[in-house]
C-alpha cells in the first residue's frame, strides 16, 4: 500500500528544486528495525543542507530520497529481534538515514525511546536533534561543568535554545547572541542570564562584561564562519570552543588568528551528525528522563502539513520564527 513522502527529486544551491510531494511503497522492517506511524517531524536547517546537495550529507543517497532526521509517532511493526518496543507505543527517535518526512518511516530501534506521558508528539518531534546536539557539544566535546560561563551562539532557534537550557540544568552561566529584542526576551524566558543583539553590540564585549573580564569558559559556535575570529576575543584561557554550524554569510570557510588560539591556550572542538551516532540510545535515554526532571522544551512555533514542507523551507531560512518548526503528516 502507498504511503504519502516529501521527497527530493534534484540538488539546487539556491533550493529552487522544490520538494515533491509522492506515492511511494510502504516500508518493511528488516531486523533490529521499527515501522513508525509517523506523527510529527522536526525541520532542521541540516534539512536544507542535503536540498542543496552538499557532499558531506548526501554521499551514498540516489535520486529521488527523503529527507528529515528526526520524528515522533506509534510503532506500528516491529522487526525481527527488536524487545524492547512494540506495537502501540509512544517514540521519538533521531533518523540516521534521514527519510523522516513521510507517513511512515522505518527507524533503528536502538535510535529511538518512549515518549513521557506527558509528551506531546509535536515537542517528541524537536527533541532528538536540538537536545541531543546540545549535549554532545556541553557534555561530551566541551565537558561544561557548574559554575561556568557559557556562550550560546544563536540563542533562538532550536540547538541554540537546547543548548541554553542544558547549560543551566547543567550548573553553567549562560549568556547568548539574538538578531533582535524579541529573541532575546525568548533566550532569557528560557534560561538565559544575559542576551546579545549581535547587530547593535559587540558581543565579545559583552562576554567579558558577564564574567568580569576572564572571558567565557565554552562557546558553542552555530555560525562559525560568521563569527569565529571574534569568538578568540571573547573565550577565556584554556576555553573550549565546539562548532556546531557554520552559518551563511560567508560559506565553508573563514579565516581566524592562530595567535588567538595559541595564546588562549584554548581547544577547538566539532561536531558532525555521523559521529553522533554510537551515542544516541544513551542520550536519548537521558534526555527522556530530564525532560521531566529539568523541565527541557524545544519551543514549537508552528505546525505546518507534510504537503507544505516547501513553504516551511522558506520560513526555515528567514529565520522569522522562535524555537522549532515541526511538520505533521
Amino acid at each position: 500500500m502507498p504511503v504519502k513522502a516529501m521527497r527530493i527529486h534534484a540538488y539546487s544551491d539556491t533550493l529552487q528544486e522544490p520538494l515533491r510531494f509522492d506515492d511511494v511503497p510502504e516500508p518493511k522492517p528488516g531486523p533490529g528495525d521499527l515501522l513508525v506511524r509517523v506523527k510529527a517531524i522536526g525541520v532542521n536547517p541540516i534539512d536544507l543542507s542535503i536540498r542543496r546537495g552538499l557532499p558531506n550529507y548526501v554521499a551514498g543517497l540516489k535520486l529521488p530520497h527523503l529527507v528529515g532526521s528526526e520524528c515522533s509517532g506509534e510503532v506500528a511493526a516491529c522487526g525481527e529481534g527488536v524487545k524492547n518496543f512494540a506495537p502501540g507505543d509512544r517514540v521519538f527517535a533521531y533518523c540516521p538515514k534521514r527519510e523522516a518526512y513521510a507517513e511512515y518511516t522505518l527507524i533503528e530501534a536502538r535510535a529511538a525511546a518512549r515518549m513521557p506521558q506527558s509528551m506531546t508528539f509535536s515537542q517528541g518531534a524537536t527533541l532528538a536533534v536540538a537536545f541531543q546536539t546540545a549535549w554532545h557539544a556541553l557534555v561530551i566535546q566541551a565537558k561544561a561543568g557548574p559554575g561556568e560561563a557559557v556562550l550560546v551562539q544563536g540563542g533562538a532557534g532550536g540547538v541554540g535554545i537546547a543548548t541554553i537550557q542544558l547549560a543551566r540544568a547543567l550548573g553553567c552561566q549562560v549568556i547568548t547572541t539574538v538578531s533582535s529584542e524579541e529573541k532575546a526576551a525568548f533566550c532569557r524566558s528560557h534560561g538565559a542570564q544575559a542576551a546579545v543583539n549581535y547587530r547593535q553590540e559587540d558581543f565579545s564585549a559583552r562576554c567579558k562584561e558577564f564574567t568580569g573580564g576572564r572571558g567565557v569558559d565554552v562557546i558553542v559556535e552555530l555560525a562559525a564562519c560568521d563569527n569565529f575570529d571574534k569568538d578568540l576575543d571573547a573565550i577565556a584561557t584554556r576555553g573550549r570552543i565546539v562548532l556546531v554550524g557554520m552559518g551563511t554569510g560567508k560559506g565553508p570557510t573563514t579565516t581566524f588568528r592562530v595567535s588567538g588560539v595559541m595564546g588562549k591556550n584554548a581547544s577547538v572542538l566539532g561536531i558532525a551528525a555521523r559521529n553522533l551516532e554510537p551515542h544516541i540510545p544513551e542520550v536519548n535515554q537521558r534526555l527522556s528522563g530530564m525532560w521531566e526532571e529539568k523541565n527541557l522544551r524545544v519551543p514549537v512555533d508552528r505546525e505546518m502539513p507534510l504537503a507544505s514542507a516547501n513553504e516551511c523551507h522558506d520560513l526555515l531560512r528567514s529565520g522569522r520564527f522562535l524555537g522549532k518548526l515541526v511538520l505533521v503528516p
